[in-house]
């Protein structure tokens, strides 16, 4: 079995952010993934049958998270190795990448990348474009979202590269889903809380500076998440949570607009 360089990897890896750029209904992914993973697949059979059949498996179906595909891309070449080695079957390293691609990665990404890091990156962009005033201001929103998005991309093909199939157990220990759930519940304070200072502030009601404006948006999160943690033990907060948060930003709004009329 020929061993997968470094600079095959990084083909690979350059390869793997065209994954969509042919997608289809039938099969999705499967020519992205089929042209990504070619180079590692010539350096591990070379010319030959061997080579045909492995780019055959390599345009059955295939469907996952994009910016997760790192780590099925990854496993799937040390699946191809354990193949030519005899480990494992042809049948048993599609059944593996499927449940692995479709059923593990595919949910996890989304939740992680669409769902949680770019609400997350789209309001850090929205306030900094408030709070700026600049012409960059609006190049946080991808420079943020590509400063987790790229590295967990690229850093996944090795990482499924290394342990194979077994980074679905790697995933179990580094418990992603909590972490994906965490930055949800934080993304969800922080644009509700956004909302309430935003239509104080554009609606004519309050004239806030900018540091006005981050003292505001802190002091609402941090009531709303000791409101959240006292919600664990108390449930019946979990009926008067709209009204707590309501009133807490009113009062927070007041009380910054009064203390900034003292200062005048």
């Amino acid at each position: 079995m020929n061993k997968v360089s470094f600079i095959t990897m990084a083909r690979v890896a350059v390869r793997s952010l065209f994954l969509e750029a042919s997608w289809n209904n039938m099969w999705q992914q499967n020519l992205g993934m089929a042209a990504a993973i070619d180079p590692a697949l010539r350096a591990i059979y070379g010319p030959g049958e061997e080579l045909k059949a492995a780019r055959m498996r390599a345009l059955g179906f295939f469907n996952t998270n994009p910016i997760a595909s790192g780590l099925a891309i990854g496993v799937a070449i040390r699946l191809e190795q354990n193949v030519a080695e005899g480990s494992v079957s042809p049948a048993e390293r599609e059944r593996i990448l499927l449940s692995l691609s479709s059923g593990a990665l595919a949910p996890l990404g989304d939740n992680l990348f669409w769902f949680s890091w770019l609400p997350f990156c789209s309001l850090a962009g929205v306030w900094a474009v408030l709070s700026l005033e600049s012409w960059w201001a609006p190049l946080i929103l991808p420079v943020l979202f590509c400063l987790l998005a790229l590295p967990s991309r690229f850093y996944g093909l090795r990482i499924g590269y290394r342990y194979g199939d077994e980074v679905t157990d790697l995933l179990d220990r580094v418990n992603i889903e909590q972490v994906a759930r965490n930055i949800k519940r934080t993304v969800a304070v922080m644009i509700g809380a956004s909302t309430v200072i935003l239509l104080y502030t554009r609606s004519g009601l309050m004239a806030l500076s900018t540091i006005h404006m981050w003292l505001l948006m802190l002091a609402v999160v941090v009531f709303v998440m000791l409101f959240r943690l006292m919600s664990i033990k108390t449930r019946i907060l979990n009926y008067w949570y709209p009204f707590v948060l309501v009133g807490l930003g009113t009062a927070a709004a007041i009380v910054l607009e009064l203390a900034k009329l003292g200062l005048d």
